[in-house]
Parts: C-alpha cells; structure tokens; sequence
C-alpha cells in the first residue's frame, strides 16, 4: 500500500495556511504558482530581486523558495537561503529541485541545517521539500538543566 505524493501547489498551498496570520514569502519565477496562490496575500520575489535586494527583504513567519528558480548562481541561491534562514523567516522551506544537480541540492541544505520534511510531485518530477524551524532545531538534552549545570557533586573532588 503505498501513500499518494501530493502535488507540489497542493502542499505550498498546505504549508502557507499553517504559517497563519503571519506574512509568507515565495521566491520563484513560476508562473503558475503565482496564479494559483495570488488571492492569499503571499508577497511573491522573482530569485534575482530577492538576491539584489537582501537587506530590504521583508520580515516572514514563512519563507519558501523554489529551488527550480532561476538564480544568478548557485553562490547567490544559498546566501538568498541563508540570509531567510537567520535573519528574515521564522520557518523557511526550499522546494529542491527535480534535477539531481539542482543549485540547491541535498547536500547544500543539510549543511544548512535544513531537514527533509516531505515529497511532491509536479510536472517536472518528484520534489523533494526542506525546513528550518529554528523552534525545532535542537533537541535540548537530558543533561542540560539546572539540577546538572555546575556539577556540584565534584566540587570536593577536583579543583579547577
């Protein structure tokens, strides 16, 4: 039994809804995902604007890129990336390309900190899509609490 892999304005249309009241980014030269997502106060940035224009990028609960875009260089697509990422995106999510030598591939994102988050298909091929949540980037660990911080029970063992 195999689950059905939605389509890819399906589950943009899904992962802008959960961004709520807050302002949604989408930087891509698509067409077609304009059309189809013009009436839900999405602000839309073509990937050369948003690259040219990094410190007036708008502040967003949600930030999508389109991998697929056509970026002046795979250099700017993973600043334009970073740059959301750590200053301008609560969560941002990149839609990877089709293509295996997309400028924005698997290794990119995972050195960026981005975790798979789901699939889509289009017409084009199956799109595999990233987040970074900076809510759900780190697990705190057991031991990091205030019972644990100052290790008292060494205190007359060691000197430091």
């Amino acid at each position: 039994m195999s689950k059905e892999i939605p389509k890819t304005l399906e589950l943009l249309e899904t992962a802008i809804d959960s961004a709520g009241e807050g302002t949604s980014l989408v930087v891509t030269d698509a067409a077609a995902v304009r059309s189809a997502l013009g009436g839900q106060g999405v602000m839309f940035l073509d990937p050369d604007v948003a690259e040219a224009s990094f410190d007036k990028l708008p502040r967003a609960a949600l930030a999508v890129i389109d991998g697929a875009a056509a970026f002046p260089s795979a250099t700017a697509a993973v600043q334009l990336v970073g740059r959301l990422r750590d200053l301008h995106a609560d969560r941002v999510l990149v839609i990877a390309s089709a293509e295996a030598d997309g400028q924005l591939g698997r290794q990119e994102l995972i050195g960026l900190g981005f975790q798979r988050w789901a699939s889509s298909q289009d017409r084009d091929g199956r799109r595999r899509w990233y987040e970074f949540d900076i809510a759900h980037y780190k697990v705190t660990p057991d031991w990091l609490n205030a019972r644990h911080w100052a290790n008292p029970e060494l205190w007359d063992k060691y000197r430091w």
